[in-house]
């Protein structure tokens, strides 16, 4: 920068500071002896010193040539001393650090080795004790195996030695019944026959009898052979060979591709073949469609006939496809599940001589299930799978005989089919009778039939070879009884006898068991109606949430029922001789809830059975027999009674007594202790709910509207039929007439009507408690009784302008009424009971005094024909005229929300108490024991149907049962069977 001076240093002007606190390195920083400069000692292999310049000198210099000067002198000895004081002991210090550390190394180094000797010793210990280790292990793992073998061996032999125990308790069990069975019949048979010896008949007929034997050792003819006694039963090992499962399908596409693919799907240990045999199917769908399944899988064989042969010749093809497979005929409208193949060739190898197997079915007559001959609907909540997997849990390994196997799915065992032989085409030859007639064949033979109880197949029924079969039926039947003489009468004894009863009911509670729901029992009387309807409606509402049984009164006892559609779930117990019996049923079926319907028809113990059973209980008042012994609220003329006092209702129970002869405050204290602690007292009306309330204001009454409507705000406006000046106006009465609902009215009425010309004229799509006068001398058609389902057709085909309650009691509900608002049909009703509030506001409705005359009712019609249909002016929104106002003692309430809402489930685990229901409890409470009048009753019927059909069997008598029509046949029957 020229000879400008940029920075410098200078020990007079600058001091020694700056220097000593700048960064050096093998440095000795020193001030002199004379302060003219520094002192500075070089040692090392590196020594340097950054110069304290400032930045901005440094910045000024950036870009420009810079000269560096340094002044630098020979120290002075004293300044070479004072430095060495210095120096030396940083040297001396510097030796001892150079000799401590290498020292410290050495004695590192030492330690290393010594540490990798103890390592490496270490390791080596660590080795052997590994060694030892595996060698314990392998030792220890081979003793394990050897115990698990050894358990697996004794738990092998303890289940052996279970099932054998079990089998010869049930063998002696079966045994003793036995024992006590053929003691029994003995007996019976014995006094029978004493009987008929000293009967007149007898002594009568004795001479032809004689005449009889003589004439035929004359013709040479035999005595029938004794039949063959069979053997107890003996397990043995099911042959090698697969089983033919055999499909003939003839129509119905969905349903063979249902069963076609089951029987593909199913999980079976056995080895099978699936033949399927089209015979000649007319719907081409079909034919194609099981040509294309039997390319895709090569355990099917398809085997296709050039014409029709029927039910029998294509079976037996299929049966003939194998000289040495068992055969299984299946149905091709049916649904296998599961291991279900397994279980039935069990059951076919359960004994020596056995030659059909047939499993339970929703539709298999003898086999059927949940009702016993009877075609029946999966029970709800139920696929085939699940129903099968409880059939097998339940019943596992039962089986008993039956007179004969069911053909839409039979196990026939080879061995039987070539000693029998195969069905027999030329008497049975579309399809029915033929597996009867060859199972009585092979029962002569000395082959038993079996039922299998622990197997479930769906049958949907009619689909293989249609529907019309009934006079195919009748012919089958009777070469049935011509062939065998004794099958009538066999079939008959195990029908009385159902000795599959308790299985059916054991499956039965399986599955209230595996809902894990909480179980509702519902009170109810005998006598059907609304009230019974009311409580399955409720029970189907809440299906998906809880299981509901019914108890129901009978003769000298109780049913308990399963309430669902369809069910054949039922135990009697006696009261009260029985009825702890029945309290340990209901607890072991954890009624977690009572729900009082109707208490008509039992004793004082049903009303505590809430108390006894530590549950809750509601009671909905479906009628007012809690507060009125006559149930209806009326007098001794059938009417309204006004509710005019205790004064009143005495002199009533003077003509009409009360059950037990209570007075009318002992009727109400007995019934209002019920009320006032149940849970809610439910009416379905505010009608009823008001009279509640007023009779017992303690009672927490709440309005709980039934359940068969569901949403009330969607019910159609009244459509209204046009009707011609001279045309009558048609009024529709439904439903069974009592005199309190007005029978009597609606026969005055009538009659008036026809008297006076009126052009009015009424329709009974029912009937009444008596005869009633119809035309010509009453306005009247009785259209006779109907089912529930065949009201909305009944009231599309008559279409009646109207249709009229003539009710004398305060209805609380109706479901009749229900059936109106949805038909969308115009009402006429009385101002008592539910109806006004009901009908509040609807158009096209009328409300009517109750109480009017005859003359007045004929009046009120005829005006309403003129004015309203024939002018076609519609009169004004019905109001009701009792007050609708909110009722403060009255609680709204949900069925959804509100019934189950501190309802327990039951207990899921599965050391749960249904086991409490064993197969003897079961038993011991079957319908139909015990003592009587009621079973004697039904003993005589059943002794007089046994009587018929032996009398049937008889060849003088068969042409004349077939001369009797079919439909009174068929109502003896029922009738004895009742």
């Amino acid at each position: 920068m020229g000879d400008q001076l940029v920075w410098q240093w200078s020990y007079e002007a600058d001091g020694l500071s700056i220097l000593e606190a700048a960064e050096h390195h093998d440095m000795v920083i020193h001030a002199p002896w004379t302060a003219t400069a520094a002192l500075i000692l070089l040692h090392g292999e590196d020594p340097r010193m950054v110069l304290p310049v400032p930045a901005q000198a440094l910045t000024r210099m950036e870009g420009s040539s810079v000269i560096f000067e340094v002044e630098l002198g020979w120290p002075m000895s004293a300044d070479y001393l004072a430095l060495a004081d210095v120096v030396e002991p940083l040297h001396a210090q510097l030796r001892a650090l150079r000799s401590r550390a290498h020292q410290d190394a050495e004695q590192a180094q030492r330690r290393l080795e010594a540490a990798v000797q103890q390592a490496a010793h270490a390791a080596g210990q660590a080795r052997l004790e590994m060694e030892k280790l595996s060698t314990s292990r392998q030792e220890w793992m081979e003793q394990a195996r050897l115990l698990e073998e050894s358990n697996l061996a004794l738990a092998g032999k303890n289940k052996v030695l279970g099932e054998e125990k079990n089998l010869i308790a049930r063998h002696r069990l079966a045994l003793q019944s036995n024992l006590t069975e053929l003691a029994q019949q003995h007996q019976a048979l014995a006094q029978h026959l004493r009987w008929i010896e000293s009967s007149t008949v007898f002594r009568a007929t004795r001479p032809l009898v004689r005449a009889k034997m003589g004439l035929e050792r004359l013709l040479g003819r035999r005595a029938p052979e004794t039949p063959v006694v069979l053997a107890p039963a003996r397990a043995i090992t099911p042959p090698d060979a697969a089983v033919d499962i055999i499909v003939p399908v003839y129509r119905g596409l969905a349903d063979t591709q249902l069963c076609v693919r089951s029987v593909l799907a199913s999980q079976c240990r056995t080895p099978w073949r699936l033949v399927i045999l089209n015979d000649a199917s007319p719907e081409p769908e079909v034919t194609q469609w099981l040509r294309e399944i039997s390319t895709t899988d090569s355990r099917i064989l398809l085997l296709e006939n050039d014409e029709n042969l029927g039910f029998v010749g294509t079976v037996n093809r299929g049966m003939s496809a194998s000289n040495q497979n068992d055969a299984l005929l299946l149905n091709s409208d049916t649904e296998v599940a599961n291991d279900w193949l397994d279980r039935l060739r069990q059951a076919a190898y359960s004994d020596a001589r056995v030659a059909s197997v047939t499993p339970f079915s929703n539709n298999a007559t003898i086999c059927s299930y949940p009702r016993f001959c009877e075609p029946n609907e999966l029970p709800p909540s139920c696929d085939t799978a699940s129903l099968d997997r409880l059939f097998a849990a339940t019943n596992a390994g039962q089986v008993i005989d039956v007179p004969t196997g069911v053909g839409f799915c039979m196990y026939i065992r080879r061995d039987s089919l070539k000693e029998v032989g195969l069905f027999d085409v030329e008497q049975f030859g579309k399809g029915y009778g033929e597996e009867n007639d060859f199972c009585r064949r092979a029962a002569d033979a000395g082959w038993r039939n079996l039922h299998a109880l622990d197997t479930f197949v769906l049958h949907t029924g009619g689909v293989s070879f249609g529907a019309s079969k009934s006079q195919r039926e009748r012919d089958a039947v009777e070469k049935l009884r011509r062939l065998h003489p004794s099958y009538d009468g066999i079939v008959h004894d195990f029908v009385v006898a159902d000795p599959a009863w308790a299985a059916r009911h054991a499956v039965d509670l399986a599955r209230v068991r595996a809902t894990a729901l909480p179980c509702v029992l519902a009170v109810l009387h005998d006598r059907g109606g609304g009230t019974v309807r009311h409580a399955a409606e409720l029970a189907e509402h809440l299906r998906a949430r809880a299981v509901f049984f019914s108890l129901t009164p009978a003769p000298g006892a109780v049913w308990l029922e399963l309430l669902e559609p369809k069910s054949g779930f039922r135990l009697e117990f006696s009261v009260p001789q029985q009825w702890g019996d029945l309290l340990n049923a209901l607890r072991a079926l954890e009624i977690a809830h009572v729900h009082y319907h109707h208490v008509l028809g039992h004793g004082e113990a049903a009303l505590a059975l809430g108390q006894q059973l530590g549950v809750t209980w509601d009671f909905t008042a479906h009628d007012f027999y809690a507060m009125c012994p006559q149930i209806s609220l009326t007098d001794r003329t059938d009417r309204y009674c006004g509710e005019e006092g205790e004064g009143q209702c005495g002199r009533c129970l003077e003509h009409t007594p009360a059950p037990g002869g209570l007075n009318i405050l002992q009727w109400r204290e007995r019934h209002g202790a019920l009320l006032a602690r149940a849970r809610h007292v439910l009416v379905p009306s505010m009608d009823a709910g008001r009279r509640f309330a007023r009779m017992w204001p303690a009672a927490d009454v709440r309005l709980a509207p039934h359940t068969d409507i569901a949403d009330r705000k969607s019910l159609p406006v009244p459509v209204v039929l046009p009707l011609d000046a001279a045309a009558p106006l048609r009024i529709a009465v439904i439903g069974a007439l009592s005199r309190i609902k007005g029978a009597d009215l609606l026969e005055d009425v009538a009659s008036l009507a026809a008297k006076n010309g009126s052009r009015v004229e009424f329709h009974l799509i029912g009937h009444a408690y008596r005869t009633l006068h119809k035309q010509p001398k009453a306005a009247l058609t009785v259209h006779g009784p109907y089912q529930e389902e065949e009201l909305v057709d009944l009231l599309a085909w008559l279409k009646p302008h109207l249709v009229w309650f003539p009710a004398l009691w305060p209805e609380t509900y109706s479901y009749t009424l229900s059936a109106c608002l949805v038909a969308g049909l115009p009402v006429v009703a009385p101002d008592l009971g539910a109806f006004p509030e009901r009908l509040s506001g609807r158009k096209w409705s009328w409300i009517h005094p109750w109480d009017a005359t005859p003359a007045q009712w004929l009046s009120f019609f005829e005006s309403v024909r003129q004015q309203n249909f024939v002018k076609a002016l519609a009169p004004a929104p019905c109001i009701a005229i009792s007050d609708q106002a909110v009722d403060a003692r009255i609680g709204n309430w949900s069925y959804d929300k509100d019934y189950l809402a501190a309802i327990h489930p039951q207990d899921d685990s599965p050391d749960k108490n249904t086991g409490g229901l064993t197969s003897t409890l079961l038993k011991a409470h079957r319908p139909g024991g015990g003592k009587g009048l009621e079973r004697q009753r039904r003993k005589l019927k059943q002794a007089a149907l046994t009587v018929l059909v032996r009398l049937r069997s008889l060849p003088p008598l068969r042409r004349l049962t077939r001369s009797i029509p079919l439909r009174w046949q068929t109502r003896i029957k029922s009738w004895l069977r009742a």
